[in-house]
């Protein structure tokens, strides 16, 4: 009993978790700025600073891809957790 209901469950806890990836990332940049912390975020805000379009450009891509990288996982994980989902 608690296979079939484990397998439905799990199914919004991995969108959510991929939803919530993309949001870590866009948050990185206040949470670096206050506490001074060496990261991505830190550095896209003085490139913001500075007016440096080209690292803004590499971060915003950065980004980019790890979100949809993170969308293309939800997507090969979900048809596994549930057979009914089929990938066309």
């Amino acid at each position: 009993m608690t296979a079939y209901v484990g397998r439905n469950a799990l199914l919004p806890l991995v969108t959510r978790l991929a939803i919530r990836l993309g949001r870590m990332l866009g948050i990185t940049t206040i949470i670096e700025s206050v506490f001074s912390y060496p990261g991505i975020g830190l550095l896209f805000g003085k490139a913001l600073e500075e007016g440096d379009y080209v690292v803004m450009k590499g971060v915003f891509l950065l980004i980019a891809v790890v979100v949809i990288l993170a969308n293309l996982m939800v997507d090969i994980i979900y048809p596994r957790l549930d057979p009914r989902i089929k990938i066309s």
